[in-house]
Order: structure tokens, then sequence, then C-alpha cells
């Protein structure tokens, strides 16, 4: 009885190595859209950070402006706006939008949190924290499904 327990104790040590181990390996690998298009894991860094709540409000609703800019660069790269020096880009933001068919709400979210971005100013745009992670996840969700359609540039 003694070696059959001993010998279950060991199967269950090894496979929960093995399920360890694996699961390293899955966490640890970077999606291909990720690898072919660098702003794609940018943009997904910092909407991890977005929903962050141990970050101050004012570092989240930054974290969400920029998982959404860098989201709205490939997009606008992708369909010929060369993306230029000026954060934020109005024409960038602009085609980015378009082209993701965001909504009104979208939109204006986007709208309040560029003009605040490019302020610069120590008070909070006109829309919550949450509202702005949810805009951020919204979009990069729909640039992903996007763009692992078309080849990578």
């Amino acid at each position: 009885m003694t070696a059959l327990l001993a010998k279950v104790s060991i199967f269950l040590v090894f496979c929960a190595v093995v399920g360890f181990l694996l699961g390293r390996l899955i966490r640890g690998r970077q999606p291909a859209i990720e690898r072919a298009r660098p702003r794609i894991a940018i943009s997904g860094t910092y909407l991890r950070d977005a929903h962050d709540k141990s970050l101050s409000p004012h570092t989240r609703m930054r974290c969400a402006f920029e998982a959404t800019y860098f989201c709205l660069s490939e997009v606008a790269e992708e369909n010929g706006i060369v993306v230029g020096r000026a954060h934020p880009n109005v024409e960038l933001v602009r085609v980015g939008l378009s082209v993701l068919n965001a909504s009104n709400e979208e939109c204006r979210t986007v709208e309040l949190l560029a003009r605040w971005a490019a302020a610069t100013t120590p008070s909070m745009p006109e829309v919550s924290v949450k509202d702005a992670c949810k805009m951020a996840a919204r979009i990069h969700d729909e640039t992903v499904s996007r763009l692992s359609a078309a080849p990578a540039r």
C-alpha cells in the first residue's frame, strides 16, 4: 500500500511539474501579430497598465490613450497614412477611427483623450478611467482582428 501511495505521489508531482512548465511556455509565447507588428505589442502593454488599479488614475488614463493611439497608428499606416512626429496626430486618429468603424461614443472618447494628451494638463479629461479602458480594449481587439487577416508590411 505504501509503495502504491509513493508511486501515485510521484506521478502527481510529475504531472504538476509538467503542467507548470507548459503553462510558463505558453504564457511566454508572443502572439504572431505582436511579432509582426510591434505597435500591437506595445498597445497591449499599455492596455494592461491602463487596467492596473495600483497605478494613479492619471497614469491609467494616459495608458488607455496610448494603447488606443498605437492601434490607430498601425491601422492608419496600413491604410497609407505616414505616421508623423506630431503626437497625437489628428489625421492619424481620424483615419484610424474611420477604418475601424468606431462608434460616435468611441470617437468622442478618443478625441477627448487626444486633446487631453496634447494639452499635457494635470486635470483629467471628461471621461472616466473605466470608459477609457473599455474603449481602448475594444479598439485594440478590433485592430488585432482586422490586421490578423492582413499581411504584415
